[in-house]
C-alpha cells in the first residue's frame, strides 16, 4: 500500500497576511481532493519525522545560502527574499518537516515500498545550489529542492550503481534541478514544460542536454503555448521512452499540477485528466520504486489532476476522466519542431 507523508508543519510556511498563490490553502485543496476520491482508503497516510535542514540538505544546496533562509522573521512578519518568493515565521518548521521527509522517503523506498508521496510544501524544483538557477529571476516560490535532495540521498544509500531518473511535469521548468545535476550520469533529468522562451524561469531549451558526465542525461521537452491533451500524452510517451531506456533503479516526480486546464493564469498549456492519469500508469509500468513530491498546482490541478496522477500509480482507471482535447495544427508543427531539435542534440551526445 502507497505511502503519503503529510504533516501540519507544511502549512505554517504561510505568506499571511499577504496574498501568495503558493499558500496553505493549496494542502487543504489537496487533502479535500484525496479524500473524496477515496485515495485515503488505497494509501496509508504517515506523519514525516524532523530532519536538521542542513544535514539533508547541503549535499545540493550551498550551506551558506541554507544559512541564510532559515534566518526567519518574528511572528506576523513576512521576509521577501525576492518578488515571488518568501519566508514566514514558521518556514524553518514546515522546512524540517521536509527535510524528516526526504529521511522517511529514502528508508521506505529501500526497504521495498514501491510508491511514497511527499504532501508537502514549499515546492522546489526552482531551487539551485546557491538560490536562483541558471540565470533565473526569481526562485519562483522555492526554497530547498526536495527532490534533488532525494535522489541525492537514495545514490548515498545504494552505492555509486544506482542511477536515479527525475520527471518532471510542472508547467515551468525545474531550473535547479537540472543546475545541481546537469554534470552528473548517475541522475537523468527529463522535463515536460512550456516553451521556454514563453514562461518563467526562462531556461530548459532543447539544447540543454547536460555537460561532461551528465551529457544526454538531460532531456527539455518543451511544448508550444495552447498544447492540449494529445501533445502533452505524446510528449509523456517520448518522456518515459527516454527513462524506459535508461533502466533507472527509482523514478522521482516533480509532480506540479499548474499545466492542469483552468488551474491558474501563469500558463497557456491545457491538459486533462487523461495526461496525469497516464503519468503515473506509464511510470507503474516500468516497474521500480517511485517516489512524488508536490511542485506547482493551486486549484483545479490538485483537485482532479493530483488523483488522476495517483490513481494511474496504483493502477486504477482515472477516476476523473476529463474529455480529451486536441491541440490545432499549427501548435503540433510547433511541437514537432522543438522535439526534433531536442533528438538532434541528443544524437550529437552519442
Amino acid at each position: 500500500m502507497a505511502k503519503i507523508l503529510y504533516h501540519g508543519d507544511f502549512r505554517v510556511h504561510n505568506p499571511a497576511p499577504y496574498y501568495h498563490p503558493e499558500n496553505p490553502y493549496r494542502l487543504d485543496v489537496a487533502m479535500y481532493s484525496l479524500t473524496s476520491h477515496g485515495l485515503l482508503e488505497e494509501a496509508t497516510l504517515v506523519e514525516p519525522s524532523k530532519a536538521d535542514v542542513l544535514s539533508v540538505y547541503a549535499s545540493v544546496h550551498d550551506p551558506g545560502y541554507l544559512r541564510g533562509i532559515l534566518r526567519e522573521p518574528p511572528p506576523g512578519e513576512v521576509l521577501w527574499v525576492d518578488p515571488d518568493t518568501y519566508i514566514s515565521h514558521g518556514t524553518v518548521r514546515a522546512l524540517q518537516r521536509l527535510a524528516g521527509s526526504v529521511v522517511d522517503a529514502v528508508n521506505l523506498l529501500t526497504s521495498g515500498e514501491k510508491l511514497v508521496v511527499i504532501l508537502g510544501r514549499p515546492p522546489g524544483h526552482h531551487a539551485g545550489v546557491g538560490g536562483r538557477a541558471l540565470g533565473a529571476p526569481t526562485l519562483g516560490f522555492c526554497l530547498v529542492n526536495t527532490v534533488a535532495a532525494l535522489a541525492q540521498r537514495l545514490i548515498e544509500a545504494g552505492g555509486r550503481s544506482v542511477r536515479v531518473a527525475v520527471l518532471d511535469i510542472d508547467l515551468h521548468h525545474g531550473n535547479g534541478t537540472q543546475e545541481i545535476f546537469y554534470e552528473r550520469g548517475d541522475v537523468l533529468h527529463v522535463d515536460i514544460h512550456q516553451d521556454s522562451r514563453t514562461i518563467y524561469p526562462g531556461t530548459g531549451f532543447p539544447w540543454q542536454v547536460g555537460r561532461g558526465p551528465g551529457r544526454g542525461t538531460k532531456i527539455n521537452i518543451n511544448v508550444p503555448v495552447d498544447a492540449r491533451d494529445d501533445i502533452m500524452l505524446h510528449a509523456l510517451s517520448e518522456a518515459v521512452s527516454f527513462i524506459s531506456s535508461w533502466s533507472p533503479d527509482y523514478v522521482l516526480v516533480s509532480a506540479g499540477f499548474d499545466a492542469y486546464r483552468g488551474d491558474n493564469d501563469m500558463g497557456l498549456i491545457e491538459a486533462g485528466s487523461k495526461y496525469y492519469h497516464e503519468a503515473g500508469s506509464a511510470l507503474r509500468r516500468l516497474g521500480v520504486p517511485v517516489a512524488v513530491f508536490l511542485e506547482g498546482g493551486y486549484g483545479a490541478g490538485l483537485e482532479r489532476g493530483l488523483p488522476a496522477l495517483l490513481y494511474g500509480l496504483l493502477g486504477k482507471s482515472d477516476p476523473i476522466r476529463d474529455d480529451v482535447k486536441e491541440s490545432h495544427k499549427h501548435v503540433w508543427n510547433e511541437y514537432n519542431r522543438l522535439l526534433s531539435m531536442l533528438k538532434e542534440e541528443l544524437a550529437r551526445s552519442g
